[in-house]
């Protein structure tokens, strides 16, 4: 596909602004002029005024040259009673835009035809190649009428030959024949429906026209031949093509025929078939003497992208073969934006490869190759040219492409716009194209555009000339002890120029003025001379010619050169200065506005010397040589791995120092001469900032080291840099070094303008490995922890409060700088000992908690927490919302102290490392951490495991360990390991018999039978009346019985009788 490639410039940098526009005038402005285009209008507005386009040379009844154009949508005239025709109109060349006449083409029609719509001036053609040349115009839509029961309509289409003076005679049997090509007997299965005339050309002895509506759509060629040997005009022959089976293919939609194509002296017709196979092809027919042969086909290569639209063929490198050029209007890349294309096909003595020798592509939705046209050779380089079309490109545009002896190029020699034209009013234009004949007689083919805005534009080609140019300036050497600066000229510049015409016209005198710049010292902060004119360092004039002019500049030096190394270069540019255009109504002349040829150098350059002392060849050979490397703020270089140094970086580095040695000392087969402005240019990474530097050698004075920090470090080592010294200097950074930094590099590059070939730039590499500084705490149980009581087997076990006493750990992670993010995660790795040697479960993880991190819980792989499923204890299902997003330690459950029993065995040690418990390992990543995070460890000891195994002992201390680890893919990125051993204390208590509790049950029924027990001792002693008093008489009279009997009181009786 084309590439919308950019001119090419100049590399060097004292060249780039000359060569801009340099490409400028050579690759957007060469010859087709544009400020004083022949514009002509409709006089209809709609009328499509511009569909199609033809040039045309009237020689009879009187010489000009005319602008013939379509307008199929034009008005009827009015004696046909009808409302639109179509019309073809002939405009000379003038500056007026409304002095187009119509052709008299259909000015009357009978019964038997329908001329409403016709579209007459769809295809218009001239045969101005010939003396007298007729000119042909088509209507594609005209019907013939069939009468009989019903009428039947065939739209046949016809065309129509008039006199190379534009009328009608009917004595001329080119003009008097009937092109009405197809049979309108029948319908649409043969050629009731053809179309004839949607493209159409006449050449020397034939009439060839399109009718792609023949046989379903098919289409076809009809060819009219006549005897071309005077007065034998009458003797003609028809041919056309066969039926094909390719229905709906168009062929005959555009049409030439020309030759030097697939036989040097035989006619080929070629035509387009926009939809043949569905992706369009080019058909090359071999007109024999009585029929039309196919002998080639060229197929598209993109579905609906109508190829074979439009067609062309000029000989473009000039081998005496005709090539092709085939549009493509609907071809289209979304990914590179392309729409149009453009097909060219190089002949190859007579036969053509099935793909093209180079593809055009123009921008998306412009309709690029709507029209393609060969337009003769407009620069008279001896390679003709073609023009292509882009009409709905913003106003429209139309590039031309030079031919020449290689391959076509892939940008244009020319691009031309509709809003480049003075006073054009175009939107479409480019959508017809016609050229190849020289419309203003200065030798130059010219070029007619059309368009859909009802109006056309004629673009007349400039004359194209050859300067010759030479440039010089002497002396070759300065020697500044013979010249001192100031008034005196020590160097002298001279240019001289002449040219010549381009079509070899040696009569060809015009009067033209070239405007030239001298440029002294091109390309320098400040230049070393001056020219003595101006005291500038740059000199315009200009030189009128035809005849070969010179100009002699004289220059003098500038006070205080420090560089006397450097070449001193002059450069030259040259222009045509344009005269200013006056007002005229005439045309204006273009021999008056000449354009350098696109294959002129406008450029010239010379350069000369100082006399240097740098040996007997003048030029002074420097030997400098780097050596660098990265250093501790200890000026200790960092150890190396591999080749590479490597610094163990952790936040406390502040300072990096770079050391740097420089040396201009001979080798073998190298000198050491002296190192002209030698420099030193060192890349700051952005890890870095550049502090300070400091001279450590005594080679050099320290003011002759200079250096700058502005993106770069430039250090300016001396001016010169003397052969057999050396220079050392530090260069002090303060780090900005991130978790990201991989590698600090810095790129020193020596440069001298003395000759050394051999300074590349020296990469300093230091691979940062990242330390990451921690802090790991691991905080144990808050109470002393025991055990007691009864072993319970895990069945009857319901929650977690049922194995034993709760332990909590806690193990506190901080650290320092930023956080990790995604470049990597701190773990916690726990060796938990959760079962004694015998597998007995020894410290049983109810759960893991997690604060600081993204995660509030740790669930590490493997069915390790709360293995049994039991309910959580230390869980509080009324937690707040705000309590729990932040998880407290728990607290821990008291333990009643009881005195321990008689003497017990020693402590004992229950310890993974030892082999008499068993650890399982797992780790609790803390993800998202930013500075600290803390995981928390909750488990029970197993009671029963205690009473069962050790209840004689005195201390059971279980041991388990933490560990710190850096979890990442980054190879740099490291962190000491850190672990810690954690152990826990657990001891036995006296177990206590324990007070008889009777069940209530017991209770209750022993109060009952207290209670009727009390009931029936009170109803025996009622009955035995101990609850009946004796009254007073009787009371009395016992006591005095008594007293009778001299019987002694009871103790009872005394007593009650006291009270």
């Amino acid at each position: 596909m084309a590439s919308k490639g950019k001119c090419p410039l100049r590399t060097d940098f004292y060249l780039l602004l000359l060569g801009i526009l340099s490409c400028i005038l050579t690759c957007f402005g060469f010859n087709l002029d544009v400020r004083f285009p022949v514009i002509k209008e409709g006089k209809t507005k709609g009328s499509f005024f511009g569909f199609s386009v033809a040039l045309h040379n009237q020689t009879e009844g009187s010489q000009r040259y005319l602008l013939l154009t379509g307008a199929p949508k034009e008005k009827a005239l009015p004696q046909l009673k009808v409302n639109e025709t179509g019309a073809v109109y002939s405009c000379p060349i003038t500056t007026e835009t409304s002095d187009c006449t119509r052709m008299d083409l259909v000015s009357s029609a009978s019964s038997l035809e329908m001329v409403e719509g016709m579209w007459l001036g769809v295809a218009i053609a001239s045969q101005s190649a010939e003396a007298g040349g007729h000119v042909l115009a088509c209507g594609h839509r005209y019907v013939s009428l069939l009468k009989g029961a019903s009428d039947q309509f065939r739209m046949i289409g016809k065309c129509y030959v008039r006199g190379n003076d534009l009328t009608f005679d009917p004595n001329d049997e080119w003009q008097s024949y009937s092109y009405e090509g197809c049979n309108p007997n029948f319908y649409m299965e043969e050629e009731g429906l053809c179309n004839m005339g949607i493209s159409a050309g006449i050449s020397t002895t034939d009439v060839f026209t399109g009718s792609p509506g023949s046989y379903f759509w098919q289409g076809n060629v009809h060819v009219t031949w006549r005897d071309p040997t005077p007065g034998n005009s009458w003797d003609y022959i028809s041919k056309n093509m066969d039926k094909m089976g390719k229905h709906y293919s168009y062929i005959g939609y555009s049409v030439l025929e020309g030759q030097k194509v697939l036989s040097k002296d035989s006619y080929t017709v070629v035509t387009g078939a926009p939809r043949y196979e569905h992706k369009g092809s080019v058909l090359l027919v071999l007109n024999g003497n009585n029929k039309l042969t196919v002998k080639h086909v060229l197929n598209g290569e993109q579905v609906g992208s109508y190829f074979g639209n439009s067609i062309a063929i000029a000989d473009l490198n000039n081998d005496d073969w005709n090539d092709l050029i085939v549009g493509a209007p609907f071809y289209f890349d979304r990914k590179k934006e392309e729409g149009g294309a453009v097909y060219v096909y190089m002949n190859e003595n007579g036969s053509f490869q099935e793909t093209a020798s180079i593809v055009l592509c123009g921008p998306a939705g412009s309709g690029f190759g709507m029209a393609v046209a060969a337009i003769g050779d407009i620069n008279q380089d001896g390679f003709p040219d073609f023009a292509v079309g882009a009409p709905f490109y913003d106003t429209g545009r139309v590039y031309i492409w030079m031919g020449s002896k290689q391959l076509i190029s892939q940008k244009p020699s020319q691009v031309i716009a509709g809003s480049d034209l003075t006073n054009g009013g175009f939107q479409t234009f480019g959508y017809s194209i016609s050229g190849g004949m020289d419309m203003d007689e200065n030798s130059y083919p010219d070029v007619l555009v059309g368009s859909l805005d009802d109006r056309v534009a004629l673009l007349r080609a400039r004359p194209v000339i050859h300067l010759d140019k030479t440039f010089t300036v002497q002396p070759s050497t300065i020697n500044t002890t013979m010249c001192s600066p100031g008034e005196q000229s020590c160097v002298t510049a001279q240019v001289c120029f002449s040219y010549t015409l381009s079509t070899g016209n040696e009569d060809f005198k015009r009067n033209i003025t070239v405007k030239y710049t001298v440029m002294a010292d091109w390309g320098r902060r400040s230049t070393r001379l001056r020219f003595l004119d101006n005291k500038q360092d740059s000199f315009t004039g200009y030189l009128s010619m035809p005849s070969t002019k010179c100009q002699v500049l004289k220059l003098s030096l500038v006070d205080h050169i420090r560089d006397k190394l450097a070449p001193v270069v002059f450069l030259l540019n040259v222009s045509l200065h344009e005269p200013v255009p006056r007002v005229r109504k005439s045309l204006q002349n273009l021999d008056a506005f000449p354009v350098f040829s696109d294959k002129q150098s406008l450029l010239g350059k010379a350069q000369i010397n100082f006399q240097k002392a740098c040996g007997t060849d003048d030029k002074c050979t420097s030997n400098l040589q780097l050596m660098a490397e990265f250093a501790d703020e200890h000026h200790k270089p960092y150890p190396s791995q591999g080749g590479v140094q490597v610094m163990q970086y952790n936040t406390t580095v502040k300072k990096v120092i770079l050391m740097v040695n420089v040396t201009n000392k001979p080798a073998p087969g190298k000198l050491a001469e002296d190192a002209h402005q030698a420099m030193l240019n060192i890349t700051v990474p952005s890890s870095l900032r550049y502090s300070a530097i400091r001279l450590t050698s005594q080679d050099i004075p320290p003011s002759d080291i200079e250096c700058k920090f502005e993106e770069t470090l430039l250090c300016d080592l001396g001016n010169p840099f003397v052969g057999g010294k050396m220079v050392s200097f530090l260069i002090i950074f303060e780090t900005l070094i991130t978790l990201y930094t991989r590698e600090v590099v810095s790129q020193l590059q020596l440069s001298t303008i003395s000759e050394q070939s051999d300074l590349s730039p020296v990469p300093v590499i230091l691979k940062v490995e990242f330390t990451i500084q921690t802090t790991f705490l691991v905080t144990p149980p808050q109470v002393q922890t025991y055990f007691s009581g009864t072993v319970m087997g895990e069945s009857a076990m319901k929650s977690t409060s049922d194995v034993g006493s709760l332990v909590e750990y806690s193990f506190s992670v901080t650290m320092q700088g930023e956080a990790l993010g995604s470049m990597g995660t701190i773990g916690v790795e726990i060796a938990w000992p959760y079962e004694v040697a015998n597998g007995k479960w020894l410290l049983y993880i109810s759960e893991i908690l997690t604060t600081g991190t993204s995660e509030s819980h740790c669930v590490p792989p493997g069915n390790i927490v709360n293995t049994l499923n039991l309910i959580v204890s230390e869980r509080n299902p009324r937690r707040q919302k705000r309590e729990a997003s932040t998880t407290a330690p728990m607290k821990i459950e008291p333990q009643a102290a009881i005195s321990q029993q008689a003497h017990r065995q020693e402590t004992i040690w229950l310890d993974c490392m030892h082999g008499t418990a068993r650890c399982m390992t797992f780790s609790c990543p803390l993800h998202n951490m930013s500075t600290s995070a803390k995981v928390i460890v909750r488990a029970r000891v197993w009671n029963s495991t205690m009473l069962e195994d050790y209840s004689k002992a005195s201390r059971v201390t279980v041991k388990g360990r933490a560990s710190l680890k850096l979890i990442t893919s980054i190879p740099t990125l490291k962190m000491n390991s850190d672990t810690r051993e954690f152990s826990l204390d657990i001891d036995p208590v006296l177990m206590e018999e324990k007070v008889y509790t009777a069940p209530l049950w017991i209770v209750i029924l022993a109060v009952l039978a207290g209670v009727l027990l009390l009931g029936l001792i009170v109803l025996i002693l009622w009955k035995c009346g101990f609850f009946k008093r004796a009254n007073r008489r009787q009371m009395y009279e016992a006591k005095a019985q008594k007293a009778e009997m001299k019987i002694q009181p009871s103790e009872t009786e005394r007593l009650t009788d006291e009270c």
